[in-house]
């Protein structure tokens, strides 16, 4: 495993996970045009800045995305959080806007801040952390 700190890791891993150039080529133009078109539809929230990661080799991307499926079948709420962070570059502010407020207050009344979604993506981050160390030994 490499000497990253979890969050460079994670972050190394998300983007991993969304670099699209694996250099296979494409099998038609259509399929080129297909991947090469924006993600975004009109109606979504402009993702933030790509901030620069560290190199992650393919082992250690992988091991992080066992311990990533783990969490998905412990708690699909906390996969989310981590996912919509480290892939997406959501900010936790905006994960608490756009995500955790339909859950913690499923009226609408209120909206939930960075103090709900701060001790579950720190959660979610410990549970990937040991999944990584009991992966190692």
């Amino acid at each position: 495993m490499s000497e990253l700190s979890i969050t460079d890791l994670l972050f190394a891993y998300g983007a991993w996970v969304s670099d699209d150039n694996n250099e296979l080529g494409c099998k038609s133009p259509s399929l080129m045009l297909i991947k090469s078109a924006p993600k975004l539809c009109k109606n979504s929230v402009k993702p933030s800045k790509r901030r620069v990661v560290k190199f992650i080799s393919d082992d250690d991307a992988l091991a992080v995305d066992r311990a990533m499926n783990k969490l998905m079948r412990h708690s699909v709420h906390l996969h989310n959080i981590i996912t919509y962070h480290f892939i997406y570059n959501w900010s936790v502010k905006q994960i608490a806007d756009d995500y955790w407020s339909q859950f913690e207050y499923p009226c609408g009344s209120k909206k939930a801040t960075n103090y709900h979604v701060n001790p579950l993506l720190n959660h979610a981050i410990g549970f990937v952390s040991c999944e990584l160390m009991n992966d190692n030994a």
